[in-house]
């Protein structure tokens, strides 16, 4: 009686064996195909950012003294959310001893729809920047690096200054009037001619104005 059972267990073993060994055949097979995808997801996943006004930093670079350095004011533009950004520069750059420090002003407009009305508004903005930008060899953390052939993209500095004070809920100047969330006109909601009042509470808004009659008239 035995016989049968050890038979049993050999032709187990040996059909998990070949399972075991086409299982592992395909998955090597598969595995150039699948780190090619991988790669090219990889790959995929780079963005390259387009240089708003980029700045070779070569000569301030290579200088040992505090010799100046002039930018001239320069003007760039982006959109970010879907919003247009338009900032004038104006900004000097100073040697240190891990790299470039630049400080200046950035002034520019943000071209975005009034919060209320959705008309077309213009806000204007103002930014300061006081950044460094770091050679590679100096850098610690999330520092502004210094990039290939010593080149720093300046318009993407300003951008992101602005970035930082922008209107996120912009309206009109002077301010338009609120508007009505049920019909759309420029009164508020609780104004709204076309209100209805649901029929369960009118009893409890003849209370309320009731007691509105009721407040004492001051002056």
């Amino acid at each position: 009686m035995p016989q049968p059972r050890v038979a049993s267990c050999v032709r187990w073993r040996a059909t998990a064996a070949r399972s075991s060994a086409l299982f592992h055949r395909q998955w090597c097979q598969s595995l150039p195909q699948r780190l090619h995808v991988h790669a090219r997801q990889r790959s995929s996943a780079r963005v390259s950012v387009r240089a708003l006004f980029a700045v070779d930093l070569s000569p301030i670079l290579a200088g040992r003294d505090a010799a100046p350095f002039p930018i001239p004011p320069f003007e760039v533009l982006d959109t970010v959310e879907g919003e247009l950004l338009t900032a004038t520069v104006t900004v000097h750059a100073d040697r240190t001893n891990r790299g470039v420090r630049f400080r200046g002003t950035v002034r520019g407009t943000q071209e975005s729809a009034c919060a209320r009305c959705l008309k077309a508004v213009r806000v204007p903005l103002a930014a300061e920047i006081d950044e460094e930008a770091v050679e590679a060899r100096h850098q610690t953390g999330e520092e502004l690096a210094i990039g290939k052939g010593n080149m720093v993209d300046l318009g993407r500095l300003a951008i992101e200054a602005l970035d930082l004070v922008r209107e996120l809920a912009p309206i009109c100047s002077p301010p338009c009037p609120e508007r009505c969330g049920l019909c759309g006109g420029e009164h508020t909601a609780a104004s709204c001619p076309t209100r209805e009042v649901d029929p369960r509470l009118a009893s409890l808004a003849a209370l309320l104005t009731e007691d509105r009659d009721d407040e004492p008239q001051i002056g």
